[in-house]
């Protein structure tokens, strides 16, 4: 048997750490970010329970087209960083209107049950493409 420790290192809070009241407060907050991407990136947004940012995590980088997202890596990050409520958001690298895809509506949809699960909402699903920002779970 052998002992682990998990440890959550805080850097320190940023100056865009203000509340976000909508998805085109987040698009301000990562369009720059995401701005020169070729290829797909995952990211969750922890939020206290007045949703401020606490913490800002890459999940995963993929490929032009897609991007593995297992929802244990999530919520892992949500959980150390004590989060109330968390936003998942990923980028479309074509340019392209950020139409969600099936996958990208499967993967919302699990994230929602486990978040649902776990006590700890999840708020929005976002696609950031071009100069557009969609969400799954809010039209």
């Amino acid at each position: 048997m052998q002992w682990v420790r998990v440890k959550l290192i805080k850097e320190a809070r940023p100056a865009w750490a203000t509340r976000i009241r909508d998805r085109e407060d987040v698009h301000a907050m990562l369009k720059r970010y995401y701005r020169f991407h070729d290829r797909e990136e995952a990211l969750i947004i922890c939020l206290d329970n007045k949703t401020v940012p606490t913490h800002i995590h890459s999940l995963a980088v993929g490929t032009i087209d897609r991007c593995l997202i297992d929802p244990r890596s999530v919520f892992k990050v949500a959980l150390l960083a004590g989060a109330a409520q968390t936003i998942f958001i990923h980028n479309h690298p074509s340019e392209d209107h950020p139409t969600p895809s099936k996958e990208d509506r499967q993967i919302t949809e699990r994230l929602v049950k486990a978040g649902e699960l776990m006590g700890m909402r999840l708020i929005d699903s976002l696609i950031v493409g071009g100069n557009r920002i969609e969400s799954i779970l809010h039209k």
